[in-house]
């Protein structure tokens, strides 16, 4: 699938999306054809608890970080933009079996960070997948206060992340994030939303570090 899906983009992004790459400076989108192609596709995740399965479409390293890192502090859209449609197959992937049942909603970031950034990346991501995928989104967790998660270790961050659920739960969720590093964020999110009435909780990120951050 992801080979596929990199393999059909040439030329689409120099038309439609003429923005710079952030990487290497290229027209033709963010990420550019010739990053796409050097993407790595992420390794299968090991089990996060609360979550009947996860996946990632990208591996986390020194080609994603640049991209990563500008839809998470800077607001590229463009990442997401060019990502969504492969990540939507992936979707699919892992939610054959539930469609057209499955909601999608998101791991939000603290309220703080959205205010200083104007947007929380987790919910562009979800809706832009939603828009792509023909999924239902809805909002379904609150974050409560808690410390930040970025330059924390495996320990740390398993003890800082805590959700409370907004209102009714669908059965079937998926619960979408940027990266996917410990699991710990998308295993609270899951914990609650299993907890508030979801039968089956799956997650889906963009990027997840090397698997030896999973063991």
């Amino acid at each position: 699938m992801f080979e596929q899906w990199r393999g059909s983009i040439d030329g689409f992004f120099e038309q439609w999306f003429p923005t710079s790459c952030v990487r290497c400076g290229s027209l033709g989108g963010s990420p550019c054809s010739s990053c796409i192609g050097e993407l790595e596709a992420a390794a299968s995740i090991k089990q996060i608890p609360s979550l009947d399965q996860v996946a990632a479409l990208v591996r986390y390293d020194e080609i994603s970080r640049p991209f990563i890192a500008d839809l998470k502090f800077r607001g590229g859209w463009s990442v997401v933009r060019t990502l969504a449609p492969a990540l939507s197959f992936l979707l699919d992937d892992i939610a054959a079996t539930h469609h057209p049942d499955t909601v999608l909603t998101w791991a939000p970031t603290t309220p703080e960070r959205v205010r200083y950034r104007g947007f929380d990346q987790a919910e562009v991501v979800t809706r832009e997948l939603a828009r792509q995928s023909g999924h239902r989104v809805q909002r379904l967790l609150r974050r409560l206060p808690g410390v930040h998660q970025t330059g924390r270790n495996r320990a740390e961050r398993s003890q800082g992340v805590h959700f409370a659920a907004l209102g009714r739960v669908p059965q079937v969720v998926v619960v979408v994030d940027d990266v996917v590093t410990t699991g710990s964020t998308m295993a609270a999110a899951a914990s609650v939303l299993r907890d508030a009435g979801a039968a089956t909780v799956l997650g889906l990120a963009l990027a997840a570090t090397p698997d030896r951050t999973m063991s």
